[in-house]
């Protein structure tokens, strides 16, 4: 009767011949329908929940974000963690700032475009020089192209400011009396602050936001002078290209999401024959 109810109300009404019973008969095998149909369907939820634990799918935890870089991209296939997070309907893992952040390695985010000048460099010409290249900070390098200090407007307007400027003129003081060589850290003098490549932004960021810098030069792994800690520059890290940089990459990571809910709203179309 469940499974042909227009066919059994046909018979019985032939059978009876009387149009009273179809009330109650309609009723009785809508009831007969929707009690199976949903003992059915706690049955199926069931079944796909011990199939889809066997798929090697996995979910995100907060200590698996915070590990190598890459690893949010696979787990046993290449697929698996990527299928996990579309599924995932706040994305919050894929699309936090801090995880972005600490996946994202300094050398995609530097810029190459510097200007270097040398120890004896004027004050003046490196002024001009800073106006002529629309930058806003020079790396100051000694003989050995080894990086010795950087000169920003901050500097520059400190020296206008003090009485050696009085003493000194632009025209001869060199950017060595002048440019950011040294850092103070809980009362002691430090080297310059720098960062390596391969530093992750997130740790640049922190970095550049406890000492209160917008520049952060970047400089070569395992090759330092004789003379001392200096090494050789690579790059320049801005702080407000860490946030142009992560804004692009939410939006690119978006479309991905898009692009993936989209293509699997299709696979199930077409399996489904629509």
């Amino acid at each position: 009767m469940c499974s042909v109810p227009l066919t059994s109300v046909l018979l019985l009404f032939e059978l009876t011949k009387d149009y009273r019973i179809l009330l109650p008969l309609m009723g009785a095998v809508g009831l007969a329908i929707w009690v199976p149909s949903v003992a059915n369907q706690g049955k199926e939820s069931d079944s796909s929940e011990g199939r889809s634990t066997g798929r090697g799918y996995s979910s995100l935890s907060p200590s698996d974000r915070k590990t190598t870089e890459g690893a949010w991209r696979h787990t046993d296939n290449s697929n698996s963690l990527e299928l996990s997070v579309i599924e995932n309907p706040d994305h919050k893992s894929f699309l936090d700032e801090e995880t972005i952040l600490e996946e994202l390695k300094v050398f995609r985010v530097m810029s190459k475009n510097y200007v270097k000048v040398s120890l004896g460099t004027s004050l003046r010409e490196a002024r001009k020089i800073l106006k002529d290249s629309h930058q806003n900070c020079l790396m100051v390098v000694d003989e050995d192209e080894f990086l010795a200090g950087i000169l920003t407007q901050g500097d520059i307007r400190g020296y206008l400011s003090s009485k050696v400027s009085t003493i000194l003129d632009e025209n001869t003081c060199p950017v060595s009396s002048v440019c950011t060589k040294k850092i103070t850290y809980r009362g002691q003098e430090r080297g310059l602050l720098t960062c390596y490549p391969d530093a992750t932004v997130g740790v640049a960021k922190e970095l550049m936001e406890a000492r209160g810098v917008k520049q952060l030069p970047v400089v070569k792994r395992g090759e330092a002078s004789h003379k001392g800690k200096k090494r050789k520059v690579v790059g320049l890290l801005h702080y407000d290209s860490i946030w142009t940089f992560l804004r692009d990459e939410m939006s690119r990571r978006r479309s991905m999401i898009n692009e993936r809910r989209k293509d699997k709203y299709e696979e199930v179309g077409a399996a489904n024959g629509h």
